[in-house]
């Protein structure tokens, strides 16, 4: 008997698909990335009801439910989630492929490409950029990138930025990502220091009070993501959004910070800063270029990495 009904499901199902909109499949693969109407249709640039009706008329034409309410936003039903993980890498595949037959001429196209980096990165990056772009048409604005790293992962998969530049590689494999470049983080001072002077102990790093730097990576702060054992507790003094904010800070008084080694360096003399390595085994901080998987093969955007590269690696060759 289950069977019968299982065929018969199937068979009207079937009688369905050639008329269905492939569209829909779309608007769904959208909503199952996000786990929400509201950024699946911001992402689409449709409406919240033109996304929901769309849902409900693929979930009539295969007659089963593809979404359930998880909290405050919803998630795939087994049967979506099935679904999702046939049709989306067949859809980037098709995108893929339409993305790498248009042309793309920097010298004459107009587009304005955005791209999140740290503050670090950008200080170096803005003056290389500028020398290469200023005889084209296209554009390259830099923004510094948000505290925490979904939120840059999803402005990416949203298409409201271009290309990543930073320190933690994706885990999923809707984005790729290149290693660009290699930065050591070294403990920060003021010159006329009470108690550091030209060396730093363990005793005294973790008895100073820090200015920390409010970027967080795999709910880590830097020295964490550094340090190749876990660290004490350290005593917050306080927490800047500005790597020039916080190093003015340390200038003016008797709390110490970390901070990447070429920049700050460039900023040293000015603000009477001495630079000191850290008092335990750390590991240099990695810098990846990460990018959406399905645009692999867009020349535009290959061209965007391609440029992108080879001005780090001249930012950072030129600096150290």
């Amino acid at each position: 008997m289950g069977d019968e009904i299982t065929n018969k499901l199937g068979q009207q199902v079937d009688n369905k698909l050639p008329m269905l909109d492939l569209n829909l499949l779309r608007v769904f693969c959208t909503v199952c990335q996000h786990s929400s109407i509201t950024r699946a249709a911001e992402q689409l640039g449709l409406t919240q009801s033109s996304v929901s009706n769309a849902i409900n008329r693929l979930k009539h034409a295969l007659e089963c439910e593809l979404f359930i309410r998880v909290g405050r936003g919803i998630e795939p039903t087994a049967i979506g989630t099935h679904i999702f993980d046939t049709v989306q890498p067949m859809l980037d595949t098709i995108e893929q492929t339409l993305m790498g037959i248009k042309a793309f001429d920097p010298s004459t196209s107009k587009r304005v490409f955005t791209i999140y980096a740290n503050e670090a990165v950008i200080d170096l990056l803005q003056p290389q950029l500028d020398n290469a772009l200023a005889h084209l048409s296209v554009r390259v604005v830099l923004r510094n990138s948000p505290v925490f790293e979904a939120e840059q992962f999803q402005d990416l998969q949203m298409q409201k930025v271009d290309l990543v530049i930073d320190i933690v590689p994706p885990k999923l494999k809707m984005f790729s990502c290149q290693k660009v470049a290699q930065e050591r983080i070294v403990c920060v001072v003021r010159q006329s220091h009470p108690v550091i002077k030209n060396h730093l102990s363990r005793d005294d790093y973790f008895a100073a009070e820090h200015v920390m730097y409010r970027f967080h990576r795999d709910n880590m702060r830097v020295a964490d993501i550094i340090a190749n054992a876990p660290l004490p507790q350290r005593t917050l003094y306080s927490e800047q959004s500005s790597l020039l904010s916080m190093l003015s800070l340390i200038s003016k008084s008797n709390a110490i910070g970390i901070a990447p080694y070429i920049f700050t360096q460039n900023y040293a003399e000015l603000f009477k800063l001495t630079l000191l390595e850290l008092p335990f085994e750390t590991r240099p901080i990695d810098l990846y270029s990460i990018w959406p998987t399905k645009h692999a093969l867009d020349k535009s955007c290959i061209w965007l990495r391609k440029t992108i590269v080879e001005l780090i690696e001249k930012a950072y060759n030129l600096s150290t």
